[in-house]
Parts: structure tokens; sequence; C-alpha cells
């Protein structure tokens, strides 16, 4: 039974790829609507960190960021807008919400892994763990506020796949100025760097 279905599964992906390609560019747009635009894809991807830090092949935390700057909205308006199953009053107080939001401040959509679930904890006022936003003249800056993604686990595994099931998904905001150009910048120093700091260890993340 398992390679009956096996079977029936690839055969309905292959005729909706036949399907699609005969139809020209509606069945396209369809299908993107549905499985997603490639370019909100490459777009995300591009603005994506990871950094794993180990003790040994003990792994003491996973840090991912994705910088959310005025292209990846644009391309985030674009892919929440496109997606069939969100009802429009949702669709539209989400996108205002983080265009203003990105508009007023530098913005980060992070995702931690902790194997001590208690240890991650980002927002917590008495949190051991220092976050900080570094420019090219080694200024650095601390969060105007991190908290715990607004997004629902579906949206958030939708438009932020590496943020698996035992990660933490916050939204990270610092002042406008730390993403302004630096009027002395330190040579090959990259545009921004994220920069997470604990006891158990330290990751930096890297923008040019």
């Amino acid at each position: 039974m398992p390679d009956i279905a096996r079977r029936l599964s690839l055969a309905a992906v292959l005729t909706l790829a036949v399907v699609a390609a005969g139809c020209g560019p509606r069945s396209v747009g369809l299908y993107e609507k549905v499985m997603g635009s490639p370019s909100y894809e490459r777009v995300t991807e591009s603005a994506t960190r990871t950094r794993e830090v180990h003790d040994g092949l003990e792994t003491r935390f996973i840090l991912s960021a994705t910088w959310l700057s005025g292209a990846w909205v644009s391309a985030f308006s674009e892919e929440y807008s496109n997606i069939y199953y969100l009802d429009a009053a949702r669709r539209e107080r989400v996108i205002s919400s983080w265009r203003g939001e990105s508009e007023k401040y530098v913005r980060f959509f992070v995702a931690l892994y902790v194997p001590e679930e208690k240890g991650n904890d980002l927002e917590s006022p008495g949190t051991l763990w220092s976050l900080r936003l570094v420019r090219m003249d080694e200024k650095d800056f601390e969060p105007v506020y991190i908290r715990k993604s607004s997004l629902r686990p579906e949206e958030i595994s939708r438009f932020f796949p590496y943020s698996g099931t035992w990660y933490r998904a916050y939204e990270v905001a610092f002042p406008l100025e730390a993403g302004e150009p630096a009027t002395s910048p330190r040579a090959g120093s990259p545009r921004l760097k994220l920069v997470l700091s604990g006891v158990e260890g330290r990751a930096v993340l890297a923008w040019q």
C-alpha cells in the first residue's frame, strides 16, 4: 500500500506540472500563490544568516536571523498577500504593522535554539543573554525591544522555514540610527553585525 500511495502522489505532482506547463501564466500564478514565489525565497535567503555554537560535539545554541530591510518587507508584503487561506483583514493588519515597524527601526526576525528551553528567554527582563547590533564604525546599539513573534506558528513555518519546532521566534528592533551610514567606517567591517553573547557562548552574524 505505501508503494501505491507514493505512485499516486508522484502521478498527481506530474499531472500538476504538466497542466501548469500547458495552461501558461495563469496556472503558474496559481501555483505560486499556493507554493510561494521564488522571489520571496531568494530575498529571504539573501537576508538570512545562521551560526551554530558548539562545545566539542555538543550544540550550545543555534542562532538564525533575517534582516527585515525595505527589500525584504516588499517581498514579504507581496508573498503574504498571495497566501490564499489568510483573510483580508488580518493580511492588511500584518502587512501594515511590519512595514510601519521597519520604517521606524532596524528590525530582525530572530530564531534561537537552545537545548535547555528555560534558557531561551531573550525577551525576558532577567535574561542572561546580551543582544547588540554593531555598525561599521563599531558603535553598538541596544535593542529598542525584543518580543516573541507576532506571527502564528504556521505562518512562522511558512515564511521563516529555518525556525524549527524547537526554536523560539522573536522580533527585534534597534534604533534607526544603527542602520545609517557610519561617518568613520572601520576598514573591512561589515555594514551590520548582530552579536548574541551569553553563558553558552557568543555568535556573530554579519551583513554587508
